[in-house]
């Protein structure tokens, strides 16, 4: 340096930078957490738990038209010499069959959404795992960073600035090289 000395006056704003690295790491992998545990218990949900939920229901309504259609077949044989009125028995059946098909389309939507699902979750954690990379590896490397910055400003600050030498009075020459 030209005989300047720099003005470091302090080194707060870097103790502050890394403050603010330190509370941004700790947010941001609170935040990458939550998700994580949203995505793996959705993925559990769509993936085991709906499909047996649906699988279930689906044999229980498949025993409903069972039902409603034996009840049809009971009252036409209870009232065989002449025909017996099966309307509501009918209606009944129609709202089992109704009620079938709901959860058969129910389970193929769950299938669907679930294979979906896993793919956009893969995504996803294909995608954070860049930030996850700097959470875990880059910011502690930062703040040593800053930590051996503010150090180096520090003992560069207790350092006794060097002997200034005298200004020469003014119309005073120096000497001259010929």
């Amino acid at each position: 340096m030209s005989g300047e000395s720099a003005r470091v006056h302090n080194t707060r704003a870097l103790i502050e930078a890394k403050a603010a690295l330190v509370k941004f790491a700790e947010e941001a992998g609170a935040a990458l957490a939550a998700m994580d545990t949203d995505v793996n218990r959705v993925s559990i949900w769509l993936g085991s738990d709906r499909p047996y939920h649906w699988k279930k229901e689906i044999r229980r309504r498949e025993d409903l038209v069972a039902k409603a259609r034996a009840e049809i077949s009971r009252k036409q044989i209870v009232r065989a010499p002449e025909p017996a009125s099966v309307v509501e028995e009918r209606r009944a059946l129609q709202r089992a069959q109704q009620y079938l098909e709901e959860a058969q389309r129910r389970a193929e939507a769950t299938r669907r959404w679930a294979a979906r699902w896993e793919r956009d979750a893969m995504m996803y954690k294909g995608t954070v795992s860049g930030l996850s990379e700097v959470l875990s590896r880059d910011i502690p490397l930062a703040c040593a960073r800053l930590d051996r910055m503010a150090d180096a400003l520090e003992a560069y600050q207790r350092l006794a600035p060097p002997p200034s030498e005298p200004a020469p009075p003014e119309g005073a020459r120096g000497p001259e090289t010929a």
